[in-house]
């Protein structure tokens, strides 16, 4: 707080956020950012308004720029779009025109920009560094944006989609696995003015990895840094890692990559989960295979967790394993094999907070490619979420697209808006029960976007991607978290003399 000679104070109120938060290093001076904390809209000082510049961060090709490792021929494709008006009810947009845009974030020039709500853009990245993706005025409310990759012959063949977001200073990510040729790269993107050290914890099967490998990493001003974690447990089955930034924030991204000696076993990433808390939803877990959740503790203290599904049919025991007990700082994978296949939602509730994940898989034999997906738990819906849909196709098939919706603790009445190609948006309603589950499907969708009408539900969601050939199975799952909507209002305070 600062007192000028007339005893103004200027008081930057801060207030709870969402996921997709904007952050300060794109803003003035001195200006705070915030997420959304509903749809409606106030001007008053010391309230709230619609934001009106907004900026996330895509991390750029996950499989380059690791220091010492040849890159991966794996390239990435950005696609970006505000929300149509449709989605953002009772929120007044703001009457200046804007635009939005891509641009390289160590300074290039712009690789995409449009002016128009509901159309999505899209741009290929090769090079390993990261974009920028900035809304102004009335482009500035519902930005969101995604990237994804599509590889179908070789040795990196898989399907993978990750979303584009906001830095923190205190990210939790699950994936990956102990198995020979399985690699996770965490990309450490930092959108600041200054460099930012990061210190990375990795929890196991028998608690925290002990190792000075992954302190005092440096991410450069406008760069980014790629970590293998193997460098701290090449062999540990079950990790979670916790990033913690110090001097800034950063934007991070797991991606957990599979060569199975010869054979291509898929690649994803996954994105930070849900802070830690004693009840973790993880919406659009694609069941039609093998799958696992995966739990961690991150304090001292045991915890006993409980697990269920969340089907469209109300809630359901996991066939063994619903209840454990696990180690204060260590993980646990618990089988979700013998559910019926199906897309469900997974509820976690533990007696201390925890932090969860889940993995689904696409491979028919251990000979055979295959593929897999990460999904996190996610915050409950308090605004309005969505995302561009990826554009690929599979022998020549549009990748199949559907909408995982669940609700915890009650009903709760939802709409779910989408766009076509021209930017043209329709809408449908739904209620979805109680610690239940719903699918809408997205064919011909360019972009999706869900927000809660009634009902006291706890709303969340989930996009599921896949497709075939003839070689088998491709899959991947981007769950959704509140776009930006309204900042803070700057008030002013008399101080008394």
């Amino acid at each position: 707080m600062i007192v000028s000679p007339k005893g103004i104070v200027r008081a930057v109120l801060a207030a709870g956020g969402g996921a997709a938060l904007v952050y300060a290093a794109v803003h003035a001076p001195g200006a705070v950012a915030l997420g959304p904390t509903s749809n409606a809209d106030t001007s008053r000082d010391g309230g709230t308004r619609t934001v009106r510049s907004a900026a996330l961060v895509c991390p750029g090709p996950e499989l380059k720029g690791l220091a010492g490792i040849d890159d991966l021929p794996v390239d990435v494709t950005v696609a970006a779009s505000a929300a149509p008006v449709r989605a953002l009810t009772g929120l007044s947009l703001p009457s200046q025109d804007g635009t939005f845009s891509l641009t390289d974030l160590d300074g290039g020039s712009a690789r995409a920009k449009t002016t128009a709500r509901g159309l999505v853009s899209q741009a290929q990245l090769t090079k390993p560094s990261a974009v920028l993706l900035r809304g102004e005025q009335s482009m500035a409310p519902g930005l969101a944006a995604a990237q994804s990759w599509l590889v179908t012959e070789g040795d990196h063949r898989g399907l993978g989609m990750t979303s584009c977001g906001s830095p923190s200073a205190d990210a939790w990510l699950i994936a990956g696995a102990g198995a020979a040729g399985r690699q996770e790269r965490l990309v450490l993107t930092n959108p600041g003015e200054n460099p930012v050290t990061v210190d990375l914890t990795l929890h196991g099967a028998k608690g925290i990895v002990d190792s000075p490998v992954g302190k005092g990493i440096v991410v450069p001003s406008r760069g980014r840094t790629v970590v293998l974690l193997d460098s701290i447990a090449g062999t540990e089955g079950s990790p979670a890692v916790h990033v913690v930034a110090q001097g800034g924030e950063v934007h991070a991204v797991l991606n957990d990559y599979w060569l199975d000696g010869s054979i291509a076993a898929g690649s994803d990433d996954a994105v930070a989960a849900a802070a830690p808390s004693r009840d973790q939803v993880i919406p659009a877990v694609a069941l039609a295979g093998s799958a696992a959740l995966r739990v961690v503790v991150p304090g001292h203290g045991e915890g006993v967790v409980q697990a269920r599904a969340l089907t469209p049919s109300g809630p359901r025991a996991l066939p063994k394993d619903g209840v454990v007990r696990v180690a204060g700082g260590s993980v646990r994978d618990i089988s979700l094999n013998g559910l019926p296949a199906g897309t469900y939602g997974l509820q976690v509730r533990a007696d201390v907070p925890v932090v969860a994940g889940a993995v689904v898989q696409r491979r028919t034999a251990a000979t055979a490619v295959g593929d897999f997906a990460w999904t996190a738990s996610t915050p409950a819906i308090r605004g309005a979420a969505g995302t561009p849909l990826p554009s690929q196709t599979i022998a020549d098939k549009p990748l199949d697209r559907s909408l995982a919706l669940t609700s915890s603790g009650d009903t709760a009445g939802v709409e779910v808006v989408t766009t076509d190609a021209s930017g043209k948006a329709s809408s449908r309603r739904l209620t979805v029960g109680a610690d239940s589950s719903a699918t809408v499907d997205l064919t011909g969708a360019t972009s999706v976007w869900v927000h809660r009408l009634s009902g006291k539900g706890q709303v969340r969601a989930g996009v599921v991607v896949g497709g075939s050939d003839a070689k088998g199975a491709l899959v991947t799952v981007l769950p959704l978290k509140d776009a930006v909507l309204r900042t803070t209002n700057v008030g002013l305070l008399e101080v008394p003399q």
